[in-house]
């Protein structure tokens, strides 16, 4: 219970006390409603010598309505801004953090499963406080005054009406959730893997689809289907058991009320009207307390969505900012100095004893076998890593002692897996920095993307399609060079651009990367040293 209030915690004080009251008013105005309204009928049904016996009735029934009505509004005005309130800084924390832990962190992690935490979990949780916490509150407060106003017409009701509110609001919760809970967490994991499996099968449909996985994949869905089917359906029968039982204790309720009040009635000690007023008050009341069951039967895929959206906070980066940073040096003089590296979980080192300077206006070429570490050494230079032994120095500190987005803002990168958003061609580019459609079209004829232009509608307007897929690999990866290039940044680290080339572009892209990167420090990971000018200076490893 404690790790659920932690999602309700933070929406404010006013907000939460306005809407737990308001609710409760809410509820307590329908119990007002019917009760008068059974005192009226059954008042009017006695034949009064005058109708103004009946007015005060009249005017209490008036008055209940509107003020239901209004209350309602304002509840859900109040209950609804905190929840979403509460959504968005959940929601909010999660990605933030994802952002602090990426990449090293999110190795091995799939990405629609991170996408189900961040969206369907957090908006589960929706229920906790609109399904749980409040509900419950209301339901408490609104038994207090039924059972005082109860007892105030027969003391021999309080004592049953607080027993089975108790029953309705209490008991039937409780077994609710022992009975629901292993469907919940069913139901949370079924639909996360079925998220998950979901984008990578689009993602993957082309193989899929020309490779034969076609009903291997249909196979694991109708599993996926089915299993989440048959947790909804357990679920589904415990709300449907709780439903019922709350409606056998309103009825028991009513009963109770007609037999001691009536009783009251009958030897003259209790005038009529108050017979209908509190068999339908208390009746009413079990609004308060009708849907406790139902609404805790969801307590085990509450618990569940929390329990996956706090599996990302306790994922740790792998790097942190100092204790005591180091101003940013003006030189961006790069160096490598003993760098050994092994990543988590592995027995060998990566990279033993690199020592490599790269200075400003220097081209350096990495190259080696698959394996080598060639990705890995720009990882630490990023500091996506830190090195196991040795340093990475930047102006001769060591990249530890730095602000980690002061250090990350000295380098630009081109990835081996170029990512491309969906959107038009300049937005990817202008992710970088600001530029003129002059200097994007100098830019991209550069680097051999004439025919981009050309092919897409619109040009540097035209849709590259969702994760670039109206791109080919080698226009991907020139367009993250140009991403590169266009950021201000004076060292340059390049991963493999030209892999996905033939001989003419790949020189191509060399060329300009030499032209337009002339003053900075350049680091480049290839497989085709043969490629390579007389300025770069190759550098092996492995």
């Amino acid at each position: 219970m404690s790790g659920l209030w932690r999602f309700v915690r933070g929406g404010g004080r006013a907000r939460t006390l306005g809407s737990v009251l308001l609710g409760a008013g809410t509820v307590l105005a329908s119990v007002g409603l019917l009760s008068v309204s059974g005192a009226l009928i059954s008042g009017a049904a006695l034949k009064p010598e005058s109708l103004l016996v009946l007015l005060p009735l009249i005017t209490s029934v008036r008055l209940f309505g509107i003020s239901r009505a209004a209350l309602r509004y304002g509840e859900r005005l109040v209950s609804h801004d905190l929840t979403f309130r509460l959504l968005g800084r959940v929601r909010g924390e999660a990605v933030a953090h994802l952002a602090r832990v990426a990449p090293a962190a999110l190795v091995g992690a799939r990405g629609g499963d991170l996408l189900a935490r961040v969206r369907s979990d957090v908006d589960e949780l929706q229920g906790v406080y609109l399904r749980l916490f409040a509900p419950t509150l209301v339901a408490a407060l609104v038994a207090l005054v039924t059972v005082a106003l109860v007892g105030f017409v027969d003391p021999r009701l309080a004592p049953v009406t607080l027993g089975l509110l108790g029953l309705a609001g209490v008991a039937l919760p409780a077994l609710a959730v022992r009975a629901a809970a292993a469907a919940g967490r069913a139901q949370n994991a079924a639909r996360a893997e079925l998220g998950a499996a979901t984008l990578e099968a689009l993602h993957g449909l082309p193989d899929l689809v020309t490779g034969g996985g076609r009903p291997a994949a249909e196979g694991h869905f109708a599993r996926l289907l089915a299993t989440l089917e048959a947790a909804e359906t357990r679920r589904a029968r415990v709300t449907g058991a709780a439903n019922a039982a709350r409606d056998a204790l309103g009825g028991c309720g009513l009963i109770a009320a007609l037999l001691l009040v009536g009783q009251g009635v009958a030897q003259g000690e209790t005038s009529g009207p108050l017979l209908a007023a509190s068999a339908l008050g208390l009746l009413a009341s079990f609004e308060a307390v009708g849907n406790l069951g139902s609404a805790w039967a969801t307590y085990g895929s509450l618990r569940a969505a929390a329990a996956r959206v706090d599996g990302l906070r306790a994922l740790r980066p792998a790097v942190e900012d100092p204790e005591r940073p180091v101003n940013l040096p003006a030189d961006p003089t790069l160096r490598f100095e003993a760098v050994r590296f092994r990543y988590p979980g592995v027995e060998t080192d990566v990279l033993r004893d690199v020592n490599l300077t790269v200075r400003p206006g220097e081209r350096v070429a990495l190259v080696g076998p698959s394996g080598a570490g060639k990705s890995t050494l720009l990882g630490l230079a990023l500091r996506f890593w830190d090195p196991g032994a040795g340093r990475v120095t930047l102006g001769g500190v060591d990249l530890r002692d730095l602000i980690l987005a002061d250090a990350r803002s000295r380098f630009a990168w081109a990835p081996q897996q170029a990512e491309v958003f969906g959107g038009t061609l300049r937005e990817n580019l202008c992710l970088a920095a600001d530029a003129t459609d002059d200097d994007l079209l100098a830019l991209l004829g550069d680097l051999g993307l004439d025919g981009l232009l050309a092919r897409l509608p619109g040009g540097l307007s035209g849709w590259v399609g969702e994760y670039g897929a109206q791109l080919s690999a080698g226009e991907r990866a020139r367009l993250s060079v140009a991403c590169a290039l266009l950021r201000p940044a004076p060292v340059l680290l390049l991963d493999e651009p030209t892999a996905h080339l033939d001989p003419a572009n790949a020189r191509r892209l060399l060329r300009a990367v030499e032209e337009r990167a002339r003053d900075r420090a350049t680091l480049l990971v290839t497989h085709q040293p043969e490629l390579l000018g007389p300025a770069w200076r190759v550098v092996g490893l492995g």
